[in-house]
């Protein structure tokens, strides 16, 4: 019990004091390593490679050059003009827009943060423009944005896949019908805003013409996750491979169909998705060392038992993981807190007959809510930056109202877990038909 009070206590601490999460996640490791085995340290190093040599993890940078392409490449501008054109002309619909775009923005940025400075950056503007009030358009977008790591390629589930050692397609499979309810589900209240500020905000007339203008306009956008998923599940090529072929489409349309990417700005993109990059996988490799050291001292197993015992049937266990992971949340990035639970929760899993891939989905959901929430959650900061306010102006009564309703949609994914399951069981006789 007191290598794993030291264990424990040590990350924590770093944690409080500041220290990134993955230096966090190393230095506690060597300070096990150090003092309680005869173990070298330079097993870190070894577990360092380990995780690194992943062919999976390659699909990471892939997709975050990719979603910065499409990001400054066009393809935000135009899903917006042409979800705002199909739905502008009901209350709220310009709300509702920002969610729409943000699930098809998701399908092809795998990213969150990317998801809420793409489409936020052109919505934004816009609904201040017309009436919306900015506590409620910067509320909007930062809740819609974490529908960026539930909408498949997800960076998230392809590190849950890697962690419990799952097929990262059934994962990304999992998450296409939970993305679009909660996507419909959280746009319910903008239909409540809409409806009751009926006076202050502008509601379009439908325009045929527009929607048909918008729609060609849009065209090129709407076929890449047509192509990207369909490549996936088709069999064509793997979630890696699909992630290459989304840059060089990402390429094409921005440069040559678009117009709207010139060598600066790409190369501004390449930085930017290196630097990223290179922090998620210090992460996944500190958290492969810090593993190492959970399974050697039996920590996985020791927890699953305790949490069986605790936990004595299904809700009981969905209520911990979930109340803990909201917690987590909170405080910790999706991709290491992932890295760090998922392995302690998988052997629980076939206790309480719950499926690796329900599991995964629920989880990133509620960790996705946790990047909704303060003190760290990450899209604050970024919808906070659009408009260069603090992220006060972001956590209001708007945004908790969203996020009820995301959690009250990720109560029935907990009581039927089918409906995660259902894609990736019948992906198959789908494809076949």
């Amino acid at each position: 019990m007191s290598v794993y009070f030291v264990l424990f206590a040590s990350f924590i601490f770093l944690l409080l004091m500041g220290v990134p999460v993955a230096v966090s996640l190393t230095f506690s490791s060597f300070i096990y390593l150090f003092g309680f085995t005869n173990i070298p340290v330079m097993v870190v190093a070894q577990k360092f490679f380990t995780a690194a040599d992943s062919y999976s993890l390659m699909a990471i940078p892939f997709f975050m050059i990719a979603g910065g392409l499409l990001e400054k490449g066009g393809v935000a501008k135009r899903l917006v003009n042409l979800f705002n054109a199909i739905l502008g002309w009901l209350p709220g619909g310009l709300a509702i827009a920002a969610f729409i775009a943000s699930a098809f923005f998701g399908a092809i940025s795998g990213s969150s943060a990317a998801t809420v400075a793409a489409i936020g950056a052109i919505i934004v503007p816009i609904m201040i423009k017309e009436g919306y009030d900015e506590r409620f358009s910067l509320a909007t977008v930062a809740a819609a944005g974490f529908l960026g790591i539930i909408i498949p390629p997800s960076i998230p589930m392809v590190i849950y896949g890697m962690a419990i050692g799952i097929s990262v397609t059934d994962v990304f499979l999992g998450g296409i019908i939970p993305g679009i309810m909660l996507a419909l589900g959280m746009a319910v209240y903008s239909v409540i805003y809409g409806t009751k500020h009926r006076g202050e905000i502008v509601i379009h007339k439908f325009s045929l013409k527009n929607l048909w203008l918008t729609f060609w306009d849009a065209i090129w956008a709407l076929l890449m996750p047509v192509i990207i998923l369909g490549g996936i599940y088709g069999g064509i090529f793997t979630p890696t491979e699909s992630a290459a072929v989304a840059i060089v489409y990402g390429l094409i349309v921005g440069k040559f169909i678009y117009h709207e990417l010139d060598f600066s700005t790409i190369r501004d993109i390449l930085k930017g998705s290196v630097k990223t990059s290179c922090q998620i996988m210090f992460i996944v490799c500190a958290a492969t060392a810090f593993a190492y050291v959970l399974t050697r001292e039996n920590v996985t197993s020791n927890l699953a038992r305790f949490i069986i015992s605790v936990a004595g049937n299904k809700v009981a266990f969905w209520v911990l993981v979930t109340i803990l992971l909201l917690i987590v949340g909170c405080i910790m990035d999706t991709v290491p807190a992932v890295m760090i639970l998922a392995p302690l929760f998988a052997p629980c899993l076939a206790t309480y007959q719950i499926s690796n891939v329900a599991f995964g989905v629920i989880m990133i959901i509620n960790l996705g809510i946790g990047l909704c929430t303060p003190p760290v959650g990450l899209n604050l900061y970024v919808a906070a930056g659009l408009r260069k306010v603090g992220i006060e102006s972001v956590c209001n009564r708007h945004l908790w109202s969203y996020l009820a309703l995301a959690i009250a949609i990720l109560i029935i994914f907990m009581a039927f877990p089918q409906i995660v399951t259902f894609l990736p069981e019948h992906a198959v006789s789908i494809v076949k038909n």
